[in-house]
């Protein structure tokens, strides 16, 4: 915090390490069981209060000096920001409103499986909360944070809780936190384009041969309490309905494992792809491999 009418936060990526999928509900919902991880890669975020309308500013910034473009482009309506809507729900639930300018650096590309709007709207509500002393528990702005999305609210207990993971069940409400047996380093691919997270889900239902399939909780729980963690240990039931999606995916996930000899995962719906390392040398060693060889942005991170 910089002073009383400003605060700057950050607002991790998330990632998948086992993800889990059950048949969808009759309201068309699918049950999850994940284990989730923040990173140290992330947006950005500053509010400052403001006695006028509240105003945003959204920009996407390059991952690294030399690359040839930034992480995205905005081309959304501001009603359909998840950081903007965070604000409205705040507002309705308080009864006043909050005015703020906001800007956001972002370096979480849209569509990209990691979470950065609801991290971004998570933000929101956790600093607004801090910015007008409103008191708010965890739980609270969580419930908010349902009206949101499922991932908005392990974004909520990550960033106001410092989570470096939790598990996380049944429509995403459950988020059940947990201490990563290990820090892990680990690689993030950008291919050139998102995932959809919508005609992803549409992929996996159309491909589900079980029409009553659970989310498998035990697994996801078995996988949390595995030390070390190895390489080609986490899974993801919507890996391949986002290579039906996007064909180009199923194409580089292959090349990438090839060429490094080495398992390379997809989180949550794509496109991003992710491989773990044996340590912060090797991560860097890695990332800056792919992107000579590839021309793909990649960063080295690691878990909170």
């Amino acid at each position: 915090m910089t002073d009383s009418k400003t605060i700057k936060l950050h607002c991790p990526a998330k990632v998948n390490l086992a993800l889990s999928v059950g048949a969808p509900q009759s309201n068309g919902m699918h049950p999850i069981a994940s284990l989730m991880c923040s990173l140290t890669f992330g947006d950005v975020m500053t509010l400052a209060k403001t006695d006028g309308e509240s105003q945003f500013d959204i920009q996407f910034n390059k991952l690294h000096p030399d690359d040839d473009s930034a992480m995205g482009v905005v081309d959304w309506p501001i009603e359909k920001d998840l950081a903007y809507r965070a604000l409205l729900v705040m507002q309705q639930s308080v009864g006043r409103s909050l005015p703020i300018t906001a800007t956001f650096t972002k370096f979480i590309p849209a569509g990209a499986g990691l979470a950065g709007g609801s991290g971004n709207a998570a933000g929101m509500l956790i600093g607004l909360n801090q910015l007008y002393d409103l008191s708010l528990s965890t739980q609270t702005l969580a419930d908010l944070a349902a009206e949101l999305g499922s991932d908005v609210i392990f974004m909520v207990y990550a960033m106001a809780e410092q989570l470096s993971g939790a598990i996380v069940s049944g429509l995403g409400e459950t988020v059940t936190p947990i201490k990563l047996k290990q820090t892990l380093d680990m690689v993030l691919i950008f291919p050139p384009f998102g995932c959809p997270t919508g005609a992803v889900y549409r992929a996996f239902d159309q491909q589900l041969n079980n029409p009553t399939k659970q989310a498998d909780l035990s697994l996801v729980q078995q996988l949390a309490n595995k030390q070390p963690l190895n390489p080609a240990d986490p899974f993801n039931d919507l890996a391949h309905p986002a290579c039906l999606v996007q064909p180009d995916l199923a194409s580089l996930q292959k090349q990438i494992a090839d060429a490094l000899n080495q398992p390379v995962h997809i989180t949550g719906s794509g496109s991003t792809m992710y491989l773990i390392c044996k340590d912060t040398a090797h991560a860097n060693d890695l990332a800056k491999q792919i992107r000579d060889q590839f021309q793909l942005k990649t960063v080295a991170t690691q878990t909170i």
